[in-house]
This record gives structure tokens, C-alpha cells and sequence, in this order.
């Protein structure tokens, strides 16, 4: 049986060929820069487009493309184009404040950890360590979770656990 929740999120090749034809007219605009890449958002689409500098980055894409079903801590990736470093995904909504707070709150002890600890150590590490004495049982919970989706990832380069660049702005 088909969910509804999964219907939302597919997107079918045409849909996919008219976000593509509308990035080659250039009907798109900048919504967001960091150290990695640019984000643009894709007019009259519900869709956004990543060009990214970081291969690591596009390995995650590439793995999640098109199973939102299998790693649901990750928005939705549609496309990618291995040659350009782009990905088509899901417009995300920003986090409420209470969120925002939360998660700022478990970075700020993470990082006073890793500090504590000389550095190599994941938001994992931490949450292992002594992390869920202090902080919000929900970003608790979604961290377990996203540690569950990176587990079922093949492949990766690198130590994807201490790359994450897990912030607000990217949540």
C-alpha cells in the first residue's frame, strides 16, 4: 500500500526535466551561501538546488537520492550531477525557536566536549559520552537517528561522523 506521506515526496523524470530546464534559464535565486556551497531556490518550484564544494557532500547526496523513505533524517534529494557537484532536493522549512535553542544549546556543550577532549570526536561521541544528561530528549532522539541513517550509508570517504556539519541552518 502506497502512503500518502510517500506521494508527497515523489517527484516524477518531468518534474525533475522542468526544474532542470528552469536552472538552465537561469529562473532561479540565491537563498543561502556557507563554506561548502550555494543554495538556490527554484522559482515556482517547492524544490532548491545545491551546488556544493565538497565531495564528501555529494557522496551523501548521491547515496540518499531518491530513497527519502530508507534515511528520513536527511531532506529529500531528487538529482544529482556528479560532473556540476549539484542536487535538486526538498525546500525545507527554517526550525521553530525552540528547536533553534535546543539544538544551539547541544552544540555548545558538544563543543566545549570535543575541546575537553582534543578535538576527534563526533556529536555521537559526545552524545555516547555524557550528552544525554544535558539536553532536549527530541535532539536526542533525531541525533540516534541520523546515527542510524549514516550507518546504513556504503562507501563513504572519510569519517562522515566527524564531518557532519550538523547547525541549524543545515537541519
Amino acid at each position: 500500500m502506497i502512503r500518502l506521506k510517500q506521494l508527497l515526496r515523489e517527484i516524477s523524470k518531468s518534474d525533475i526535466q522542468q526544474c532542470l530546464d528552469k536552472i538552465q534559464r537561469k529562473e532561479f535565486r540565491l537563498i543561502g551561501a556557507g563554506d561548502n556551497g550555494r543554495v538556490y531556490e527554484i522559482d515556482g518550484e517547492d524544490k532548491v538546488f545545491k551546488i556544493t564544494k565538497e565531495q564528501d557532500e555529494y557522496a551523501v547526496a548521491a547515496q540518499i537520492v531518491d530513497r527519502y523513505e530508507e534515511f528520513t533524517c536527511f531532506i529529500p534529494v531528487y538529482y544529482v550531477n556528479e560532473k556540476k557537484m549539484l542536487y535538486i532536493m526538498s525546500k525545507a522549512d527554517r526550525l521553530n525557536v525552540n528547536d533553534t535553542i535546543n539544538i544551539e544549546q547541544f552544540m555548545k556543550l558538544y563543543k566545549q566536549y570535543a575541546r575537553d577532549m582534543g578535538g576527534e570526536v563526533s556529536i555521537f561521541d559526545y552524545l555516547d559520552a555524557e550528552g544525554g544528561r544535558e539536553n532536549n530528549q527530541e535532539v536526542i532522539s533525531f541525533i540516534r537517528a541520523l546515527q542510524t541513517d549514516i550507518g546504513k550509508m556504503d562507501n563513504l570517504t572519510g569519517d562522515l561522523a566527524l564531518d557532519l556539519d550538523f547547525k541549524t541552518d543545515n537541519i
